[in-house]
């Protein structure tokens, strides 16, 4: 349902709602309002938080998190918790991409000189860290 989206206006040709997007050298999100997810996917409201989607906390220092995505009930039945599964991985495969096409990533500046922030993210998110807290 979600596999091929990869692209913000994909994201936002899905239909869910207003897509709520900040992506910044401090982390950021990309998601929907729980309840238009709620409501696209026939889910309980009371079963997913007020945002859903992917997010990225700020470590300090310059470095990002890993790109996170929300947590759910896991009361919600197989099927749509496939389903809503399927949208945070392509939220996490857009955020990545706004990052990507942003230069936040870029191992170098075009100048040549090193982005130690693109580097040090790099291995904060090969190491599987999500917060600093």
């Amino acid at each position: 349902m979600f596999d091929n989206i990869i692209t913000l206006e994909q994201l936002e040709d899905a239909g869910i709602g207003e897509v709520l997007v900040s992506i910044g050298h401090r982390g950021g999100h990309i998601g929907f309002y729980g309840g238009d997810v709620a409501d696209f996917l026939g889910i309980p409201d009371e079963y997913l938080p007020g945002k859903v989607g992917a997010y990225v906390n700020y470590l300090g220092g310059g470095l990002r998190g890993s790109i996170s995505v929300s947590d759910y009930n896991q009361n919600i039945s197989i099927q749509k918790a496939e389903k809503l599964n399927g949208l945070l991985e392509a939220c996490r495969r857009v955020y990545q991409n706004l990052e990507d096409d942003s230069g936040l990533n870029d191992s170098e500046y075009p100048d040549g000189e090193t982005n130690w922030e693109a580097v040090g993210t790099q291995a904060s998110r090969d190491a599987g860290v999500v917060s600093a807290y």
